[in-house]
């Protein structure tokens, strides 16, 4: 029995030696799996857990007026967030929190059982909150430093500004526009935690810094637009309108010095009026008419034009127009001053509808301006080919068409500006953090017209606010120039011109003799008795004006002074060769190199042109062509040529296809034979030229030979 127990003991021992034994082995295979095998795997896991990269956002740029005023910049704001599940009582710190941000408390305690792990509280919270949460020393809630964007005039830039979002990225207006450029490159650090969960940035982690986005300055004028804003918010609510917008704009270089809409609409809903609807402009749009007959001969400022002495004329088939203001007759001036529809239509007919629809597009009208803004929409402005025989008068007077306000304001700033169209600006130049500036410079698109056009243009305008339909938008001691528009609106519930709904518009520019502002205000549905514009648009940019002569530094200051008197000059082009082409061909040649035509005569092909072909000249310049061999010269007589430019001079005598004979340079003091007079057989007219403003004696035997043909 002894021997037995031994055995039995002994046994045991092995059994559980050898237990022991298989149980140290597996743990030792156990352990070369995980450290050999399995080595990458768990240094990865704990990586992931110790690790951490955390994203570090940049400063977006600022947004400056034309003055460096800050318009929209960053400002320091915090995130807060919580860990439920590592506080000692979730309840009492909900409470708190929420007294601190002035939240429900409740709805809190819900979202805390709802994700115990993480919870974002809120965001965009000023400094003192944030400051104050600090101070509560609560447990589990962190605050992270992050940027809340702030715009310095409130909501009175907020449609051309735009706005960003949550993530500090550009949605709207010139915040999306330039958002490449502001938002700047997120960079990264790497932090770690500790074994009590501590997080730590230790010296051997990676990071990569952020680079802060650029500065934009902007062409606007933060005073011009808060008054504009102002005065703008007034008329709507005064006149219980639909709404208004309005714009202002240098014509010398195109730049945008404000643009308001009234009233603001909430985040995802405002849009920049001006830049993004279109409208039936009305009489405002005659301008177009109006230019195109001085340019192409068919009116002088004191011709006079039928009108009616009932108001009424029908002037093409179904096209019965009406004028507010009655009289049998009217000069071109009064035409313009009174605002006449039917003399303004019947040049309509007289241009006809290729020659319309050239010089509307010439101004700009049925195209995107090139301002890359989002939203821009081009206007409406149908092919001839889909125009009615109404057509022509109808969109002569601003129907049948229509505009954008910027589109109409830089119509007017090629009048005030000698009659050059200009690419609109909103940003002058970019900062880069690293010192470097990128400028833009102003850009002149094409001459529509010639300057003495826009001269005559521009005292008619005058004489609009002077004595004309714009007189609510005259200011003592300014000179105003301007054109009053009073459009009929459609409506789409009808599907035709709606009862007693209009859009009141006025455009104007200052000071009259030397132009630094041009502005459309634009009232829409203006409800009650006035809806003229005249009478609700125009005392809006009279009140604009009115403030900004009282500032010490506005743009009417006697000390201020013009940067640019005049605005850029058109990219010249060469004029082709386009003798012996039939008329159409010659005015395709002509356009696809930007030139307008100007036929003289009546002819199968051209017989001459002037400019002659190779010369340079501007974009948009006029190129006259001769259809028809001239007038014997025995009824030729020779045309005032004294006090005119010598290039001036040559380009009256070329229809004549006289032999010119010029003495000295510079301006036409002399000629021979003298104005009136008829030109001899030989067709010999002679120049004596003296400089401006020096004089120089002109000899007979400088005297330059040239020959000058239609």
């Amino acid at each position: 029995m002894t021997l037995a127990h031994t055995d039995m003991r002994k046994s045991r021992v092995l059994v559980a030696a050898a237990g022991l034994f298989v149980g140290l082995a597996l743990i030792w295979v156990r352990v070369g799996w995980l450290s050999l095998v399995r080595h990458a795997h768990f240094a990865e896991r704990a990586a992931n857990s110790q690790e951490m990269r955390v994203l570090v956002r940049p400063v977006r740029g600022d947004l400056l007026d034309r003055h460096g005023r800050p318009l929209a910049r960053d400002l320091v704001t915090y995130e807060v967030t919580a860990s439920p599940r590592d506080m000692p009582d979730p309840r009492a710190t909900a409470r708190t929190l929420a007294r601190l941000l002035e939240r429900d408390a409740r709805s809190l305690m819900r979202e805390f059982a709802e994700r115990r792990r993480h919870v974002v509280v809120a965001r965009r919270v000023p400094p003192e909150v944030g400051q104050a949460i600090l101070d509560a020393r609560l447990p589990a809630v962190r605050l992270a430093a992050e940027t809340r964007r702030d715009y310095t005039l409130g909501e009175a830039a907020q449609e051309i500004l735009g706005r960003t979002n949550l993530d500090h990225t550009g949605v709207e207006g010139l915040e999306l526009q330039l958002d490449e450029a502001l938002r700047g490159r997120p960079g990264w650090t790497t932090r770690f935690r500790d074994g009590r969960g501590r997080t730590v940035t230790l010296p051997r982690g990676l990071e990569r810094r952020p680079e802060d986005g650029a500065d934009a300055v902007l062409t606007l004028d933060a005073d011009l637009q808060a008054i504009l804003d102002t005065h703008l918010r007034r008329a709507v609510d005064t006149l219980d309108a639909v709404r208004g917008f309005a714009l202002f704009l240098d014509p010398r270089t195109g730049e945008i010095l404000a643009s308001a809409n009234a009233p603001h609409l909430g985040p995802g809903e405002a849009r920049n009026w001006s830049f993004t609807d279109q409208y039936e402009p009305g009489s405002t749009y005659k301008i177009v008419a109006a230019a195109a007959a001085l340019e192409e001969g068919l009116a002088t400022p004191d011709r006079v034009f039928e009108a009616a002495e009932s108001g009424r004329a029908l002037v093409a088939p179904g096209c019965v127009l009406v004028d507010t203001h009655e009289g049998a007759a009217f000069s071109f001036r009064d035409a313009i001053r009174w605002s006449s529809n039917i003399v303004l239509g019947r040049l309509g007919l007289a241009l006809g509808d290729e020659r319309l629809y050239r010089w509307s597009t010439a101004f700009g009208f049925g195209t995107l301006t090139g301002i890359a803004f989002p939203g821009e929409v081009a206007g409406t402005l149908r092919s001839p080919a889909k125009w009615s025989a109404r057509s022509a008068p109808t969109i002569a007077i601003g129907h049948e068409v229509a505009v954008t306000p910027l589109q109409l304001a830089l119509a007017y700033a090629a009048v005030a500006n000698g009659g050059v169209l200009m690419q609109p600006m909103l940003v002058r130049e970019v900062r880069e953090p690293s010192g470097a500036v990128r400028r833009t410079r102003p850009q002149a698109v094409r001459r529509v017209f010639s300057e003495r056009t826009a001269r005559v243009l521009a005292e008619m305008l005058q004489a609009v606010v002077d004595s004309g339909t714009a007189r609510p938008a005259r200011v003592a001691g300014l000179r105003i120039a301007g054109k009053t528009g009073t459009a009929d609106k459609y409506d789409a519930a009808t599907g035709t011109y709606g009862h007693r709904m209009y859009v009141a518009s006025f455009v104007g520019f200052a000071p009259a003799d030397d132009p630094r502002l041009v502005g459309v205000v634009v009232i829409d549905e203006p409800r009650g008795r006035r809806y003229f514009g005249g009478e609700v648009a125009a005392p809006v940019f009279r009140e604009v004006m009115r403030d900004l002569q009282r500032l010490p530094r506005g743009p009417f200051a006697p000390e201020v002074r013009t940067v640019a008197a005049r605005p850029p000059a058109p990219a010249p082009v060469t004029v082709p060769d386009v003798r012996l082409l039939p008329p159409r061909a010659a005015e395709r040649v002509l356009g696809d190199v930007g030139l307008r035509a100007r036929a003289v005569g009546a002819g199968a092909r051209v017989l001459d042109q002037s400019p002659a072909a190779g010369a340079a000249v501007e974009r948009g310049t006029g190129v006259t062509v001769w259809l028809e061999a001239p007038r014997d010269s025995a009824w030729a007589v020779a045309p005032a040529l004294e006090g005119l430019a010598l290039r001036e001079a040559l380009r009256r005598l070329g229809p004549l296809a006289a032999t010119v004979r010029v003495a000295g340079r510079g301006v036409v003091v002399r000629q021979a034979p003298a104005p009136g007079a008829r030109l001899p057989a030989s067709r010999e007219v002679r120049l004596w030229c003296e400089p401006r403003p020096l004089a120089r004696a002109a000899a007979g035997s400088d005297a330059v030979v040239a020959q000058v043909r239609p």
